[in-house]
């Protein structure tokens, strides 16, 4: 092997030059510096300094650099330093806008009049410039721009016939290089123009051309667009490209371009075939300034709110949102009032000009009057009122659009008179529909396609006197603005700007300019000394407190809380109630109407909470009328004899009411209107049962003034609200309540309020963390999971179910565990183990699953439970020789070796590693030697498997270890159980 070295290269290496050379293996890379390795060299890249210091240099960072100390960029620039042949220097990295050696001349200059700057460039001069800029070989521009405008020409080279251009289009880049032979083309759609800085690069390069971007938009390595030619020859400029024009063009070659207008802007760092161009450098007599000087016209906003700025960088311009207008959208236009007080209105107006079968209607509405004409078209005929075909009214608060008179009216989905102002548009395209409301399009349907010509009138917000406009909903009532046919604005008064098209009003009747709503108080429509609120042709009465509704004119009672003892208010149309539970222990109460009741008795409605198997709740009779209502056997029971019934109707539910919990029990006629008619029991709402053919006639003799009724005969529980025919029967009696229909108690009984039974939870009788809950004179428990039983005393057994599918269940609380019959898994043992998962089968047998097992299908050449055996068997001594002194036997299966010790595989071939298994213990060494091991013990341990700790009471001054013999330490691989005996303390070596 030869080679020659120096400091930085080695030349070659080995007899066959086979062997790449990792000159970085010796790290000449000083202070850091990390080492990438070349063919015959390598280079050192020195790390950054850290701040305030100096950074290393040199071949191999092995020198400070001084250069930037004391340097003179300017204008922000970065100083690099720089050392060649010993020397040190610095090179100024200039940022944007800036040029030269030491950054600073300014490159930025800005185009603020429509213009062009025209220089020259000669073909043949390419100078090079420095490493930000990109250098090409072919013809090309590079430079920075930034602007707001969306079309306009940056750049223009050649004459007529033979040209490259850069401008901006609609928002996007485009340049195009043209001669008779080729045309280039490329497009970035953009947009470019939102006044943030650009770099673009633009060049031809082998016949291709090239646009590069970078800026917002694109990522770090910018965005690029090619055109290849497609076939053409190449494109070849002409002598005409040494004139360039920059920010414009000469009008002859402007109108070559897709913008076809000058450049409004900055420019900076541009650059023409590799050369830089310097605005200081420019014709004097040119049109620019230097610098970006640059007003931001949209900040703070100059449209008041009302419109969109745009910004045509010397000036801005604002797109009004309707109803808007003006230079800075601060004027609105006018709102018409139709049918002011009740008077009937309207505007006509003479279409000029055609707008075909594709137009639109559009315009802002204020009104709460649900029906009215909006807008409508007709055609002159032999008539005086003309051939309608097209309308747009109101019906039940929404827009219908309608065009003949026998095509069917389309609706849009919107309700639209909420007396807020709100804009609106119908959209006629041929025959299709489409209605625009708070800038959702909803498209509504088709009509007979109509066609709208000059010479035809339309009419807004209804039709002059004497003409009908019933079938549309009447005359229109209230606002309407900037109405439009298209862009044709209907106005009443003749209104115009030299820039719009108006259609003035030639007939009109009842309109009032400005949107006014009628004095609607002045018919003092609030009662019971309300004070009364115009709204938009509307009002709102402000009401005492005792008074509510539209007009004050509904009383409310429980304001002043006039329950007196207590209870819940609850307000009625003519007066109130006062709601109490009470509880019964066998004390009823009676009740008489006293003949106020103003309609026959149909209905019996109670709350009631007991634990009664047999109870009376309700019990009347007059004459041959009875009624009775209780309890038997758990469920409701109803009996009913009435004039109008020959014999007593009978009923009783099924479902159980007396479990102590809250019931509502509802019990009417199937159909009150009828003289008698089926009775229905009702549960909580769910119908319980029904007397079928069974009738009986309401309960009239309740209004009887001798009547009497009873109330709880025989009844333990608790009470709610009781009402009979909807009049409630109170358990505190009130003879304050204005309302005629009541039930009065007799006498005075004394009745307990509230609902209470016997305290059955205040000794804890749940056990195990359980929940009590009162279910009136006895108690629940709601278990924890887990246990179960009345009290939740007894642990539940979640084994009972006999969840496991195939396995044991062993029950815990409030869970329970699965062991699986072998060849089962899962929580519930229902998953079969597929016992061929891991592929047991070898030689490409066939594993068939069975439970917990599984079956071999072997190729005819091997056999064995898993295919693991030649077949036919092998035989010793023919086939199988056993290495290592192993022993041959055999078997069912063929040969099979049996090893010595120290020796394994299937012919005795490996010998064993007993380190394997780790045996040294306390960080001792392990020495495979042949069926044994010996382990290197630290200092101050011993023993076969270094165990034993060996107390040195006294050592010697020379403080040596102890070391057995191999002797001691080393036992065979079947007799490491034998531990050797630690030698004496004394004995040390």
């Amino acid at each position: 092997m030869e080679f020659e070295q120096n400091s930085k290269v080695k030349i070659h290496c080995c007899e066959l030059c086979e062997l790449n050379i990792d000159e970085c293996e010796s790290q000449p890379c000083q202070n850091g510096g990390w080492c990438e390795d070349g063919r015959a060299s390598y280079i050192c890249h020195c790390p950054e300094a850290p701040p305030g210091q100096l950074p290393w240099g040199g071949d191999d960072c092995e020198v400070k650099l001084y250069g930037c100390v004391g340097h003179e960029c300017q204008n922000g620039a970065s100083c690099l330093p720089t050392l060649q042949d010993g020397r040190h220097s610095y090179t100024c990295l200039c940022p944007y806008g800036f040029y030269d050696e030491q950054c600073s001349t300014r490159t930025t200059f800005s185009l603020s009049t429509p213009g062009f700057i025209h220089i020259q460039v000669p073909l043949k001069e390419k100078v090079r410039r420095e490493v930000e800029h990109r250098v090409h070989h072919g013809l090309g521009l590079q430079l920075r721009f930034r602007t707001t405008l969306p079309s306009m020409l940056i750049f223009y080279r050649g004459d007529l016939d033979t040209y490259f251009l850069l401008e901006i289009v609609n928002g996007g880049l485009h340049a195009t290089a043209f001669s008779e032979e080729s045309e280039l083309d490329v497009t970035f759609p953009g947009p470019v123009n939102d006044g943030d800085w650009r770099n673009v690069h633009v060049f031809l390069d082998n016949g291709v051309l090239f646009l590069l971007l970078k800026g917002p938009n694109c990522d770090k390595d910018g965005c690029t667009v090619t055109d290849v030619g497609d076939g053409e020859p190449p494109f070849q400029p002409s002598t005409a490209f040494i004139n360039v024009y920059i920010g414009g063009a000469p009008k002859e070659l402007l109108e070559l371009s897709l913008s076809r207008a000058g450049f409004l802007g900055c420019i900076e760092d541009l650059i023409i075939d590799s050369k830089p161009i310097l605005p200081q450098a420019l014709p004097e007599e040119q049109y620019f300034e230097l610098g970006c000087s640059k007003t931001e016209w949209c900040k703070p906003d100059p449209c008041n709110g009302h419109g969109h700025c745009v910004d045509l960088w010397t000036d801005y311009q604002c797109d009004c949102t309707r109803p808007f207008h003006g230079d800075s959208c601060s004027e609105e236009y006018f709102s018409w009032t139709y049918s002011h007080e009740e008077t009937v209105s309207f505007s006509s107006y003479d279409i000029k000009d055609s707008h075909g079968s594709n137009f639109s209607v559009s315009f802002f509405l204020k009104s709460v009057k649900p029906d009215g004409l909006i807008f409508q078209l007709r055609r002159p005929s032999a008539g005086d009122e003309g051939e309608v075909y097209f309308s747009i009214y109101l019906r039940t608060g929404r827009v219908f659009v309608s065009s003949l008179p026998d095509s069917f009216p389309l609706t849009a989905p919107v309700f639209v008179t909420n007396g807020q102002k709100q804009f609106l548009s119908v959209e006629v395209k041929h025959t299709s529909v489409i209605f625009d409301h708070a800038g959702l399009n909803f498209g509504i349907g088709e009509i007979p396609e109509v066609t709208v010509l000059g010479g035809d009138k339309a009419y807004v917000g209804g039709l002059p006197e004497g003409w009908d406009s019933d079938r549309w909903g009447g005359h229109f009532k209230g606002c309407l603005q900037d109405v439009r046919l298209d862009s044709a604005h209907l106005d009443p008064t003749g209104w115009s700007r030299s820039d719009e098209i108006v259609y003035v009003s030639n007939e009109s009747g009842n309109w009032t300019e400005g949107c006014i709503s009628d004095d609607t108080c002045k018919t003092q429509p609030c009662q019971n000394g309300g004070e009364c609120s115009i709204t938009f042709n509307d009002f709102i009465c402000s009401c005492q407190e005792e008074y509510t509704g539209k007009t004050c004119q509904t009383r409310v009672w429980c304001v002043s809380n006039p329950c007196i003892h207590g209870g819940v208010c609850v307000d009625l149309p003519d007066g109130y109630e006062c709601l109490h539970n009470a509880t019964f222990q066998g004390n009823p109460v009676q009740y008489s109407a006293g003949g106020s009741l103003a309609e026959p008795v149909s209905n019996i409605y109670m709350e009631l909470r007991t634990r009664s198997e047999n109870a009376v709740l309700l019990r009347a009779s007059w004459g041959s009328n009875l009624l009775m209502v209780g309890i038997l056997d758990f469920s409701v029971w109803v009996e009913i004899q009435t004039d109008s019934s020959m014999k007593a109707l009978t009923l009783k539910g099924i479902r159980p009411v007396a479990d102590g919990r809250w019931q509502r029990i509802n019990i009417s006629m199937a159909d009150w209107r009828r003289k008698a008619s089926p009775w229905i029991i009702t549960l909580n709402g769910v119908t319980d049962v029904t007397s079928k053919q069974d009738r009986a006639g309401s309960l009239s003799f309740l209004n009887k003034k001798g009547a009497m009724l009873t109330v709880a005969d025989s009844f333990t529980g608790c009470l709610g609200a009781v009402r009979l025919g909807g009049v409630y029967l109170p358990f505190v009696d009130d003879h304050k309540a204005p309302q005629p229909s009541q039930f009065h108690l007799l006498g005075k009984p004394k009745v307990h309020l509230g609902c209470s039974s016997a305290p059955v939870c205040e000794s804890g009788p749940c056990l195990n963390g359980a929940t009590c809950e009162d279910l009136f004179n006895k108690f629940g428990c709601v278990c924890d999971t887990g246990w179960e039983g009345e009290r939740c005393e007894m642990d539940t057994d979640d084994c009972a179910s006999q969840p496991c599918v195939y396995g044991s269940c062993k029950d815990y609380l409030g869970s329970f565990e699965c062991h699986c019959d072998p060849g089962y898994a899962g929580t519930l043992c229902d998953e079969d183990i597929d016992e061929c998962e891991l592929s047991p089968c070898e030689h490409g047998g066939t594993c068939l699953d069975g439970v917990n097992m599984y079956t071999c299908l072997c190729p005819k050449d091997y056999s064995g439970p898993r295919c693991q055996w030649d077949y036919p068997p092998l035989q010793c001594k023919t086939d199988v020789q056993c290495e290592n002194d192993g022993i041959c036997r055999d078997g069912l299966w063929g040969a099979n070796c049996t090893c010595m010790a120290g020796f394994t595989g299937s012919r005795c071939e490996t010998e064993i590693d007993e380190c394997n298994s780790n045996p040294c213990q306390n960080g001792g060494s392990c020495l495979d030697r042949f069926n044994m091991f010996v382990c290197e013990c630290p200092p101050g341990y011993s023993g076969p498997n270094i165990i034993q700790i060996m107390k040195l009471q006294k050592k010697r001054q020379s403080e040596g270890a102890y070391s057995p013999s191999a002797q001691e330490l080393a036992g065979a691989r079947l007799e490491m159980d034998s531990m050797l005996k630690v030698p004496p303390e004394e004995r040390l070596i």
